[in-house]
C-alpha cells in the first residue's frame, strides 16, 4: 500500500536529496560546452536536468519505494494510471533552466509530496544563490541560508522557520510588490497590472517567486500565463505552510493537483500572509 500521510521526518531528507541534485547541477553551471536541447513544447532541456532528474529518482525511490514520481523529465504516466495514485512525489529536477543557461542563479529544484491532490510537502532549493526552502502543511517553514553550491562551503546557521522571518518583517506595505516571471511575460498580467492603482514590480525566475512571498520580501504573485504542475507544487507547499495562499485566478479554490489529464494549471494568484 503506498504511503498517503506524510511523515516529518521526510523533509529533512528531501532537502538534502535538493542539496544533491544541486550539486549535480552545479557541475555543469557556467560551462561553455553546455548542450541545449528542446523538447516538444519548446522548452529547453540540458544535461544538468538530467543529472538532477536521476539523483532525485534515486533518493525518492530508496526513500519510499511505495510511491511513484512523477517528473518533468520522466516519460509520460497516462492519466488513468495517475488518477489511482493517493499520494505521489512531484519534482522539477531543473526549474528555470533559461535562467540556467543565462547563468543568472535564479533556477531551482523542485521536490513535492502530493497527497489527495493537496501539495502538503515540499523543498525548493537554488543552489547558485545557497538557499534552501522547505515546508510540510502542519509542521511549519523553513530557510536555510548557506554558501553556494560553487562557492567555498561555510557552515551553515541554524535555519529559521519562514513564519519566525515574516513576524520580524517591518510595518505592512501599503504598496504591494508584485513579482512575476523573468523569462515568460504575459499579455494578461499587464491587464492585470493595470487595474492596481499602485505596486512595485519584481521580476524573478523559476519557484522563487513563490519562496519572496513565503519569506515576506513580496506580495502577490500572479500567474496569468502557462506554468506546468512541477513547476508550482513544491513552492505552493513552502508558502501555505508559511501562512501563505496560492488560489486559482478568480475563485476562492486551492490550486490543486492530478485532478485531470492534462499536467497544465489553470491561472492563479499566489499571496503572502500578509495579503490573502
Amino acid at each position: 500500500m503506498p504511503i498517503t500521510r506524510f511523515q516529518s521526518e521526510y523533509l529533512s531528507v528531501m532537502a538534502d536529496i535538493a542539496k544533491q541534485a544541486g550539486q549535480a547541477i552545479m557541475q555543469h553551471y557556467g560551462t561553455d560546452q553546455l548542450s541545449v536541447q528542446v523538447k516538444s513544447d519548446d522548452s529547453p532541456v540540458t544535461i544538468a536536468d538530467m543529472a538532477s532528474h536521476q539523483v532525485i529518482v534515486q533518493g525518492l525511490t530508496k526513500l519510499t519505494p511505495e510511491v511513484p514520481v512523477l517528473s518533468e523529465e520522466s516519460e509520460a504516466i497516462d492519466w488513468e494510471t495517475r488518477k489511482q495514485w493517493p499520494a505521489y512525489w512531484l519534482i522539477d529536477p531543473l526549474d528555470g533552466t533559461k535562467e540556467f543557461i543565462q547563468h543568472n542563479g535564479e533556477f531551482t529544484v523542485n521536490i513535492a509530496y502530493i497527497h489527495q491532490g493537496v501539495a502538503v510537502a515540499g523543498v525548493v532549493y537554488a543552489p547558485a544563490l545557497g538557499k534552501c526552502y522547505s515546508g510540510a502543511l502542519g509542521f511549519g517553514a523553513w530557510l536555510e541560508v548557506t554558501s553556494a553550491v560553487n562557492q567555498q562551503r561555510c557552515s551553515a546557521p541554524v535555519p529559521a522557520k519562514l513564519s519566525q522571518l515574516f513576524a520580524k518583517s517591518s510595518v505592512p506595505r501599503k504598496v504591494p510588490i508584485i513579482v512575476g516571471s523573468r523569462s515568460h511575460p504575459s499579455p494578461l498580467l499587464s491587464d492585470y497590472l493595470a487595474n492596481l492603482d499602485d505596486y512595485e514590480m519584481l521580476s524573478v525566475g523559476s519557484s522563487l517567486k513563490f519562496c519572496l512571498l513565503a519569506e515576506g520580501a513580496a506580495d502577490i504573485y500572479p500567474r496569468l500565463g502557462p506554468t506546468s504542475e512541477w513547476d508550482t507544487a513544491a513552492a505552493q507547499a513552502v508558502l501555505e505552510s508559511a501562512g501563505g495562499r496560492v488560489n486559482i485566478y478568480d475563485a476562492d479554490i486551492r490550486l490543486k493537483y492530478n485532478q485531470k489529464s492534462s499536467l497544465l494549471n489553470p491561472f492563479f494568484i499566489a499571496t503572502s500572509a500578509q495579503w490573502k
